[in-house]
């Protein structure tokens, strides 16, 4: 395993895989959902990534996301027909492949660091962040409704922010 950072300072970490391609168990209650970048120079990001892990982009409505082109076929074996489920529920072409997003930082933010987020895939984002002010953590934003998803970005008692997503599929025409 590696700490690393990019050349805009966003700190990611990387471990020798073998024969593991990447997360057999996603989009399911309390499991990895998403990973994105948040980054002030998105082609310097897509440059480097692209060179190191062999990304390319995709831009959807929902934003721009990166894609590992066969990263579907890992997700297919694990979880048959996941390809026609995403089709019918209006899946942009390509999306299957997708790794992570990319979000640009705004003009005025200028205190915010690139960085990279987890998002975590939730039942309920409303009933997530009750538990988590519950237990102690803070609810940062949200939870709000984006493209494909309800939201609530949480800091957990340390301090760690990650976000919750709900998967809502009547949301897909929503704009980023």
């Amino acid at each position: 395993m590696a700490v690393l950072l990019d050349p805009e300072g966003a700190a990611f970490c990387v471990w020798q895989a073998n024969s593991h391609k990447g997360a057999k168990i996603v989009n399911e209650h309390g499991s990895l959902n998403f990973n994105t970048l948040t980054t002030r120079d998105r082609e310097a990001a897509e440059a480097f990534y692209g060179a190191v892990f062999g990304w390319n982009t995709l831009t959807i409505p929902a934003g721009v996301m990166w894609t590992l082109p066969g990263y579907g076929d890992h997700l297919e074996e694990n979880t048959p027909g996941l390809r026609e489920r995403m089709a019918q529920m209006g899946a942009p072409e390509g999306f299957i492949d997708v790794v992570a997003a990319l979000n640009p930082i705004a003009d005025g933010g200028a205190e915010t660091a690139a960085h990279w987020s987890v998002t975590f895939a939730v039942n309920d984002a409303t009933a997530t962040a009750k538990k988590a002010l519950a237990l102690g953590g803070e609810v940062v934003t949200g939870p709000f409704d984006a493209p494909w998803a309800r939201l609530a970005v949480i800091n957990d008692p340390q301090g760690a922010t990650f976000i919750a997503s709900q998967f809502v599929p009547e949301n897909k025409d929503l704009k980023a």
